[in-house]
This record gives structure tokens, C-alpha cells and sequence, in this order.
């Protein structure tokens, strides 16, 4: 995973804030507690605010929600 995460956080086509965004939400989506707590944790040091973490949250539970809704 180091290697993974060095590769793909180091490359500079989208900033690493962004990045650690995404991998928040996934991490909401998938419900694992490990990823969003390492994840929410390199967002704030990598500059997100706790309102874009929120909207992070938001756009997650968007996202699940109608997955629910589609195979409902």
C-alpha cells in the first residue's frame, strides 16, 4: 500500500488535498472506519477544511443513497 500510495499521492495532475478528498469519500461509501480516519486526517494536513470534508460526506451519502434507490 506504501508504494501504491507514494506512487499515486505523489504525482502532481491533481492536488493532493483533492485526492485525499476522493479517497474520503470512497472511504464514507465503503463504510471502512480505518480509511476515513487516515484519510480525513491527510485531507486537513493537506489543507481541506472541515466544510469541504462535510461536502465530501454529503456527496458520498449522495452517491450511496441512490445506489440504494437504483437496485431498490
Amino acid at each position: 500500500m506504501i508504494i501504491i500510495r507514494s506512487h499515486l499521492f505523489g504525482r502532481n495532475l491533481i492536488p493532493v488535498k483533492y485526492k485525499e478528498l476522493i479517497a474520503l469519500g470512497v472511504g464514507f461509501t465503503t463504510q471502512c472506519p480505518y480509511c476515513i480516519e487516515i484519510h480525513s486526517n491527510r485531507a486537513r494536513e493537506s489543507g481541506a477544511s472541515d466544510q469541504e470534508i462535510a461536502e465530501a460526506v454529503v456527496v458520498a451519502a449522495a452517491l450511496r443513497a441512490g445506489g440504494a434507490i437504483t437496485h431498490g
